[in-house]
């Protein structure tokens, strides 16, 4: 069968790319041999699988995995990139630590949080649990407002801005303030959200810190791209959950607020390289 590279969206050029670098870092860094195997597999099953749905004959079914299979790509590089994760740098975190306490002192931001109804605590508590089915329920939207022969766009938005993240994990190795016996939550949200988010994160977090922010990051990328090519109303909800997840990200204390301000700088980013293909 002859291979005709022509056919692969940007979308999987990328994911090839991302994959290869994660396998070739894998061999570079001090991992154990359980985790090396791993890289080499989920990486290699990655870049088989977009390289062979471009190749494939094209059919209605096929069109369909094609459109949502990123978002698996998008799901296994976040697990992927933990198994980087060696020890924590405990100089920087003290260092990020020192930053919110400066900023929020500073700004008066740690009174006010305390101050908030707990409803509005809740609001930005409930909308954290969003991010994780905000890109494939964005994605939805995206194709039910008639774009889908631009879904390598609106994936090239959301992959580059989580792996941009992802990507940093093997590099930047922190633990998120939350798991830090010195610090803690600026607000009281119902205590039921609160034990939700920690009981996701157990069971679907690598329990390390990304820098930047990859909720902020890919939250604000798809909610951009929605703005791009939706109805106002559409893309007003979509930036304000984004919006919401992002102050979430700092003052539940998820991220630390420089993880975010990254984050939402990526975020910005990779949709501008997303909609100048539109």
């Amino acid at each position: 069968m002859a291979f005709d590279l022509r056919q692969l969206w940007v979308t999987e050029w990328i994911v090839c790319g991302f994959f290869l670098y994660l396998i070739v870092l894998s061999r570079l860094r001090p991992l154990a041999p359980a985790r090396r195997r791993r890289v080499l597999l989920v990486g290699l099953v990655c870049i088989v699988l977009a390289v062979m749905l471009s190749q494939l004959r094209p059919s209605p079914s096929l069109r369909i995995i094609r459109d949502w299979v990123p978002a698996i790509y998008l799901l296994q590089s976040y697990w992927v990139s933990g198994l980087f994760f060696l020890r924590p740098s405990l100089r920087l975190e003290r260092r990020l630590l020192a930053f919110d306490t400066w900023l929020f002192r500073r700004t008066g931001v740690r009174r006010a949080a305390a101050r908030a109804p707990r409803l509005v605590a809740s609001w930005f508590e409930a909308t954290y649990l969003l991010a994780y089915p905000f890109v494939p329920v964005g994605f939805g939207v995206f194709l039910a407002l008639g774009h889908r022969g631009n879904a390598d766009a609106f994936w090239m938005a959301a992959l580059i801005a989580g792996f941009t993240c992802y990507g940093m994990l093997p590099w930047i190795q922190t633990r998120p303030p939350r798991a830090l016996a010195s610090d803690r939550p600026l607000w009281m949200p119902h205590p039921s959200l609160r034990r939700l988010n920690t009981s996701v994160l157990q069971r679907m977090s690598v329990q390390v810190n990304t820098c930047p922010s990859g909720h902020a990051a890919t939250s604000v990328a798809v909610a951009l791209t929605i703005v791009t090519v939706g109805a106002p109303a559409t893309g007003a909800g979509f930036l304000l959950v984004a919006s919401s997840i992002v102050v979430a990200t700092v003052l539940a204390r998820y991220h630390y607020t420089l993880d975010t301000l990254l984050g939402l700088a990526v975020g910005i980013a990779a949709w501008g390289v997303a909609f100048l293909s539109l």
